[in-house]
């Protein structure tokens, strides 16, 4: 009975302390939210369209298309270029001495429209997240921004600077795809003097049925692109974008990136 009554002050403290942190769990149960980062968080990615304001920019996909004539918004629902649309890879880039990984992230950021076209910003971030690779390693990739040009079927991308003659830009897509058998010439000074038969050109084998982790099953091809030496092949699907992409000079020297995650608006 003394140890009862010596240790009820503590009982009833310990009671006390329990009762306090109970309530205050309950209470913030529904309330915790993560922590605002601007780094890229891989859980928030899905398959499916997210609030823009998970990386804090605002879509505006709905206004813009209005201004768009009927074949960019046909190739805008196939590759969502809309602001706020963000796909992150992991990216290997190899040689025969070394090899390296960097999670790769590409975000829509700013958009205009010029005299119908759609141009869109893109910036990549990069970071490294397994290996060591020297000063001179070639095949790591480029941060920074570029810039796609939406003409109707037409996808141009510029590393740099939007050229106003589309005769010389760089023709990455033409959405829909072309029939099997038909090509185009991505590269600008090839499709000024004709294809060589030494390489040049790109075309889209499909459609086919594939499975994106997260998405369910997907309509995507596979997108060829002729080269001299080695390969450079992507799969591309419908209402994502590039889900891989790998380009080796024949040598054993390239780089191969695979999407692990993507938020679209």
């Amino acid at each position: 009975m003394e140890k009862g009554i010596l240790n009820a002050p503590m009982i009833k403290r310990n009671i006390v302390r329990f009762l306090i942190l109970f309530t205050l769990a309950a209470l913030t149960s529904g309330c915790l939210r993560p922590a605002s980062s601007t780094a890229v968080d891989l859980t928030q990615f899905t398959s499916q369209p997210s609030p823009s304001a998970q990386n804090g920019i605002t879509s505006d996909a709905p206004t813009v298309a209005d201004a768009l004539d009927a074949a960019t918004q046909a190739a805008l629902r196939t590759f969502p270029l809309w602001v706020g649309s963000t796909w992150v890879y992991d990216y290997l880039g190899y040689s025969q001495d070394e090899e390296a990984h960097w999670r790769v992230t590409d975000t829509v950021v700013s958009k205009d429209v010029l005299e119908g076209h759609y141009i869109v910003e893109i910036e990549r971030q990069t970071e490294l997240t397994l290996g060591n690779p020297g000063s001179e390693f070639s095949f790591s990739p480029r941060a920074g921004a570029s810039y796609y040009l939406v003409d109707g079927t037409n996808v141009y991308q510029f590393e740099s600077q939007v050229e106003t003659d589309l005769d010389k830009a760089w023709l990455a897509l033409v959405l829909p795809f072309p029939p099997d058998g038909e090509s185009w010439i991505p590269d600008p000074v090839i499709r000024a003097s004709g294809p060589s038969g030494e390489g040049g050109t790109r075309f889209a084998d499909g459609p086919f049925d594939q499975v994106v982790a997260e998405s369910g099953t997907r309509t995507c091809y596979n997108v060829v692109t002729t080269v001299t030496e080695g390969t450079d092949e992507a799969t591309f699907c419908d209402g994502i974008g590039i889900v891989f992409w790998e380009s080796d000079n024949g040598r054993g020297e390239g780089y191969r990136m695979e999407l692990i995650g993507f938020v679209l608006q």
